[in-house]
């Protein structure tokens, strides 16, 4: 037996219940919120499986903790942090204070326990969204991006009536879909703007980067809560396809204000288009639109650039041969984006916000995405396999 009090002398606890979850992708922020989330909601919540008081547990490869991501979308469903089931399963030799258990000290025996395997989709993502949104609400900072005010100390402009074109551009960092001239592109805002910018109902335009990384000074659930009040202060949130999409659905929902533009590399949203159609393109459209959906795909080679671990191994022929599908490969590649095609698309997205019938006819007329070519920008439908069939079909070249 091992050299434990715990079990040497165990005392079964009848106040904790450990409820532990296993999923199948623990660590994408989109499968959590989309599944684990959203089952926690239907069962825990809706139909009370369990109430506030047990303590959400989430099964991790290798005794890995929790993140930020794990604490706030599953925030609603316990009065107690969820912790790893390491953490749970941990043998401290004292008595160890803790905030997850009711006793307010680390048990590690218990007369019941309930293991779930969370999977699937049981109810659409917006009706969780609006659970999380109600539990975080009072710890969201007020506009922390500083769209709405025009000066310091003046009152801050909602988001639904600013006739300013608010857009935020996700940074990532990591070996794979980066967008590697993001101050080029904040540069070419500021030109739109002082050039006249005009699309639809806004006047002008105004381009933020949105770390979503912790920093010394902003870290934890904190940043997380910083992010999710980041976009619920935007109209448009740019994003690589991949996981930081799933901040979208923070988004403010109201008339048709908001929309995600999500990039793909080359191939990815023609070639292998199956696969990120899949995603948040789907759950938007499932749920009516309530944020606008649009994707730019870029299908320009000169702006596509391969994935660092994809260039290391093709710089070492001799080494370990690449495990990677090809449709990995497209997905991950980085991103350099040409300014005029891209703000040509930022201006497409801005004239149909707050218009229902524009959205409606270019939905109509396959005209809502964007394919960036090296001659500009093309407008169609999603996955268009043969560009030059499209063209001579009619659709339109815009030259940027």
């Amino acid at each position: 037996m091992e050299a434990s009090p715990h079990l040497q002398r165990p005392v079964f606890s009848v106040c904790t219940l450990p409820v532990i979850m296993t999923t199948d992708w623990p660590y994408n922020m989109w499968e959590v919120f989309a599944q684990l989330a959203s089952i926690a909601d239907v069962y825990f919540r809706q139909k009370g499986m369990i109430d506030k008081l047990a303590t959400l547990v989430l099964a991790t490869p290798d005794d890995l903790g929790t993140t930020a991501f794990h604490h706030v979308l599953l925030s609603p469903y316990s009065k107690y942090p969820i912790i790893s089931f390491g953490e749970l399963s941990s043998r401290p030799f004292r008595d160890q204070r803790v905030q997850w258990s009711r006793e307010g000290y680390h048990v590690s025996c218990f007369d019941q326990a309930v293991l779930c395997k969370l999977h699937g989709f049981p109810q659409g993502v917006m009706p969780t969204v609006q659970t999380i949104l109600d539990q975080i609400s009072p710890y969201l900072p007020e506009d922390p991006m500083e769209f709405g005010r025009s000066a310091p100390g003046t009152d801050s402009v909602p988001v639904s009536s600013d006739t300013t074109l608010r857009v935020l551009v996700e940074a990532r960092a990591g070996p794979a879909r980066n967008i590697k001239n993001l101050a080029e592109i904040m540069d070419a805002c500021e030109e739109a703007n002082r050039r006249g910018f005009h699309a639809g109902v806004f006047q002008r335009v105004s381009c933020k980067v949105l770390n979503t990384g912790d920093t010394p000074t902003l870290h934890g659930p904190e940043r997380f809560y910083t992010t999710v009040a980041s976009v619920r202060s935007a109209h448009v949130l740019v994003a690589v396809h991949g996981a930081g999409a799933t901040n979208c659905f923070f988004m403010e929902a109201e008339n048709g204000g908001t929309a995600l533009l999500e990039i793909r590399p080359c191939g990815f949203g023609t070639k292998y288009c199956g696969w990120p159609d899949a995603y948040m393109q789907a759950r938007l459209r499932d749920a009516g639109y309530p944020i606008r959906a649009f994707v730019y795909n870029v299908e320009d080679p000169q702006q596509c650039h391969p994935s660092d671990y994809e260039a290391q191994a093709r710089s070492s022929p001799g080494g370990r041969p690449l495990a990677a599908g090809d449709d990995m490969l497209a997905r991950d590649q980085h991103i350099t984006l040409k300014p005029g095609p891209f703000m040509a698309m930022l201006a497409h997205v801005g004239s149909l916000l707050r218009n229902t019938s524009a959205w409606d006819d270019a939905q109509r007329r396959g005209r809502t995405h964007g394919y960036a070519v090296p001659e500009g920008l093309v407008l169609g439908p999603l996955c268009v396999k043969d560009m030059q069939a499209h063209l001579a079909q009619g659709a339109t070249l815009i030259r940027a």
